[in-house]
């Protein structure tokens, strides 16, 4: 039998986390939860993910940009795909936000609320080019 394809979301908001763990397990996928960068990050080395979803924003507005740079740089985290998620409204008063020059490449930036049909289309679609 095929191993399910683990993936890791890292987000501080723990109805968000605990939700999208409901809709990616009915998904057919194997779900790792932290609710801060730090943890994401060990838990990225400990569990080495098919895939990791990321929220731009935790306890500062650049972690979710810290933690993007510093798997991009470990072995686990160099060639997995990687989506970001957003809640700050791009049309609203953060229309001048400016992500850092240097940020490593994200696969897929995503708007909350994401519907869970959706969600899942991405993730199938980003763990087919692997």
């Amino acid at each position: 039998m095929e191993s399910k394809k683990k993936i890791l979301l890292i987000d501080d908001d723990k109805d968000f986390l605990m939700a999208t763990k409901l809709i990616l397990e009915k998904g057919g996928y194997e779900v790792f939860l932290a609710e801060d960068g730090k943890s994401g990050l060990e838990m990225a080395r400990k569990v080495s993910p098919d895939l990791a979803i990321i929220d731009m924003m935790m306890e500062t507005w650049s972690e979710g940009f810290n933690v993007v740079s510093r798997l991009r740089t470990s072995e686990t985290g160099k060639q997995i795909p990687l989506i970001m998620l957003s809640a700050v409204d791009l049309q609203g008063p953060y229309q001048s936000f400016e992500p850092p020059e240097n940020l490593p490449t994200v696969d897929l930036v995503l708007h909350k609320p994401i519907k869970a049909d959706e969600l899942l289309g991405h993730i199938s679609t980003l763990l087919k080019k692997q």
